[in-house]
């Protein structure tokens, strides 16, 4: 009788897990810092030495070395003395030139600051994704038209995160200056994010000031080695301008209250947040046939809309989508 062949089931190999693209190395950033400060502190170094009537240290000053100043001689160490002021504008020349030369950590941040605030506008105004990428394609003028007719936004704010997204895209796709990279990085996310953290560091660095200048009032700090005041001065200063530049780029409040209630009222909608929602799940629970049915009713359940209003900006916006899909 012939051995009867057993035949198992071939197991096919575990697919590979999808690999997450890594963010962009933050070195370059660090290198950046790094050179522009050497190179401000060797400035500072050098116009101490031209306004002094007398120096009697190098360039980097490591040691506290006297200085000079008419009658008035003090004991300086550079080190301690521009530490801030190095750090604070390397940085700052570090991140001016990066965003210039678009290295690719601050492209990044470009990136998904761009998609945030396209979900804060499908939030504000109930809208899909694919909606609001309609709009930023839309002319301005006829955005103006369409959007001013509706009561529950704020035309102005809406018009501002379109306009940033926009000039923000512009500059990922080398367009634009670097101006509008770093204006829409700091308006919609180093503000929102950080600005309570550079509010109490600037208290936090009037605090230290306070107790250096009265340790200096208690003579424990004598008056011909000013270095530890002027680290306290640098520090401060430093902050002081980092919450200078925060405010700047801050909306006006009245303005963000107003966008606060629309994505509130929004959300109590379900439209906008459900839209988020998706967007950031990307339809995982869907299967590919239900998530076209929802597309098409959707579309459809639009067009009539729109046909039965006769809105003919709405209906010209519809079919310039229409065709640049065909393409």
């Amino acid at each position: 009788m012939a051995d009867a062949v057993v035949t198992r089931p071939i197991r096919t190999a575990p697919a590979p897990a999808a690999r997450r693209s890594a963010k962009p190395s933050g070195v370059p950033v660090i290198f950046l810092t790094i050179l522009m400060a050497l190179g401000v502190h060797l400035f500072l170094s050098w116009v101490v030495g031209m306004a002094a009537d007398e120096v009697k240290w190098g360039m980097f000053g490591v040691d506290a070395n006297p200085v000079r100043f008419g009658e008035a001689q003090f004991q300086l160490n550079a080190i301690v003395c521009f530490l801030p002021f190095d750090f604070f504008f390397g940085f700052c020349f570090a991140v001016l030139l990066g965003f210039a030369l678009r290295v690719p950590f601050f492209r990044d941040r470009v990136y998904h600051t761009i998609v945030e605030v396209k979900k804060r506008l499908m939030v504000q105004l109930s809208s899909t994704k694919e909606e609001v990428e309609s709009i930023l394609r839309n002319d301005p003028d006829n955005n103006q038209r369409l959007l001013a007719r509706r009561e529950d936004i704020n035309l102005e704010s809406v018009e501002s995160e379109i306009s940033s997204i926009n000039n923000g895209q512009r500059y990922l796709d080398g367009k634009a200056g670097f101006m509008n990279g770093i204006s829409l990085y700091m308006k919609f996310h180093f503000v929102e994010v950080y600005s309570n953290t550079v509010t109490g560091l600037a208290y936090a660095g009037a605090a230290f000031l306070i107790i250096v200048v009265g340790i200096r009032g208690l003579k424990f700090i004598p008056a011909i080695k000013p270095s530890p005041i002027l680290f306290a001065l640098g520090i401060e200063f430093s902050i002081l301008c980092l919450l200078a530049l925060t405010l700047m780029f801050t909306e006006e409040e009245e303005r963000t209250d107003r966008i606060l209630k629309q994505m509130v009222d929004a959300v109590k909608g379900g439209k906008g947040k459900a839209a988020v929602a998706a967007m950031e799940e990307e339809a995982s629970m869907l299967s590919r046939g239900d998530y076209e049915r929802i597309i098409r009713d959707q579309m459809d359940q639009k067009m009539l809309e729109i046909l039965s209003a006769k809105d003919e900006d709405a209906v010209r916006r519809l079919a310039l989508d229409l065709v640049s899909s065909k393409k």
